[in-house]
């Protein structure tokens, strides 16, 4: 085997070892594409179980209500209510930029934008407050919680549906 040979097998095996590398680095990358949307996953889960888990509790879920029903509220009720709308709209914010970067899936953003569209759209406490807030926000995104507070929903008693579902259910069993 001559020199030349021996050049020629190495700039092949070179090439190879190069190719092989490069798909090692594809698939890197392709993990870690993969980790960093279950990051942001699991980081919007923690933080909205954490937010609905406080929302929960008696004094604020009252409060909620009463101020999204378009209750009288005090002072410092419409500011704890204030408070609670802008932590959702924070959290929705995040989750509609996540969306716009490709960093989360369609599937959790059709959810986000469920919950709170139709928030929005069939309460008209939080619709007023969106209207004394929204100037805060950038435009797209000022744009697109314009589009899902305006949205027509009709009016709906979830206590009432929920004792159908309820009954419905127990029917079945």
């Amino acid at each position: 085997m001559s020199l030349s040979d021996l050049a020629s097998l190495g700039s092949f095996v070179s090439g190879v070892a190069v190719l092989i590398s490069l798909i090692y680095l594809a698939l890197q990358v392709r993990q870690a594409e993969r980790n960093q949307r279950a990051l942001v996953q699991q980081g919007r889960a923690a933080r909205l179980v954490d937010f609905q888990m406080h929302l929960a509790t008696p004094e604020m879920a009252a409060l909620f209500v009463k101020g999204a029903e378009g209750g009288d509220l005090s002072a410092v009720e419409l500011f704890q209510f204030r408070q609670m709308s802008r932590a959702i709209l924070a959290s929705f914010e995040d989750t509609f930029y996540q969306h716009r970067e490709r960093l989360l899936a369609d599937a959790p953003f059709r959810s986000a934008r469920f919950i709170v569209g139709a928030g929005l759209a069939s309460s008209p406490g939080r619709r007023a407050l969106w209207r004394l807030e929204r100037e805060a926000y950038a435009n797209d995104f000022r744009a697109y919680v314009d589009r899902l507070a305006s949205a027509e929903v009709a009016s709906r008693d979830g206590l009432a549906e929920w004792r159908a579902a309820l009954a419905a259910q127990l029917a079945e069993a």
